[in-house]
């Protein structure tokens, strides 16, 4: 289910919409009614007074749940003037049913002016309740700033990881072409000579194969063949001298 249409809190699953809280728990980004935020957000907040710690505060004026991390202003403890606050535990430890966010449904007033008639209820939020609401949101917002934050670095880092790679992948372009023009300047003088070789080759054979053929011979030219004798010449030479 998309966060935008999301109508229950992550964590309770009680129906809600307009109250629920963008927050970054347990690795993942949930939306948590008030309530939520603030059980599962132990000892960034006093329970007592909904104060939200900028800093923790010292050890002499704050007191420490013994049943979870909850930290309370020492102050604010019931307990406080007695001095008798060495088992303390905070509301949520006390009471399994307790509940920072209690709104209260009441049937709006009829006026002159703005008659009811209907029996719907409103949800009314006292000051106590505004008080929670006011803490979880300020623990929603410092814990998705803080998962901006980290988020940020994180792109930085890949960032920076891709242009190294970049990097790298253009030196190897590089040293390969730097390596292939160095391997064919290498074969250039050996396939200079290839055809050439082939070629005499080719010739010595060609001479070798006429030699044989003409028993050692080689044969007359056109220009080196010796001249005709006219027929009356050839004929008086077969019949002798008279």
């Amino acid at each position: 289910m998309k966060r935008e249409h999301q109508a229950e809190c992550g964590g309770c699953g009680a129906p809600e919409r307009l109250l629920l809280h963008n927050v970054r728990h347990r690795a993942s980004y949930r939306r948590l009614c008030t309530n939520c935020i603030l059980k599962n957000h132990q000892g960034l907040f006093c329970p007592l007074c909904l104060e939200v710690f900028n800093e923790s505060p010292p050890p002499h004026q704050r007191l420490i749940c013994l049943k979870c991390p909850s930290i309370s202003h020492l102050s604010c403890s019931p307990s406080y003037s007695s001095g008798s606050h060495s088992s303390f535990t905070c509301p949520p430890c006390s009471n399994p049913n307790f509940s920072f966010f209690n709104v209260t449904n009441k049937k709006p007033k009829s006026t002159p002016d703005h008659p009811t008639e209907s029996d719907d209820e409103e949800r009314v939020v006292d000051k106590e309740a505004a008080k929670a609401l006011l803490a979880a949101a300020k623990i929603a917002a410092a814990s998705m700033s803080k998962a901006a934050a980290v988020a940020r670095v994180e792109a930085e880092r890949k960032v920076k990881e891709a242009t190294l790679a970049k990097k790298r992948a253009k030196e190897a372009l590089e040293r390969l072409a730097f390596l292939a023009r160095k391997e064919n300047d290498r074969l250039k003088p050996s396939l200079a000579t290839i055809p050439k070789s082939k070629t005499a080759s080719a010739a010595d054979t060609k001479t070798n194969a006429e030699k044989a053929s003409n028993n050692g011979l080689y044969p007359v030219s056109a220009a080196n063949a010796p001249i005709p004798i006219p027929k009356l010449q050839r004929q008086h030479s077969a019949n002798g001298p008279n």
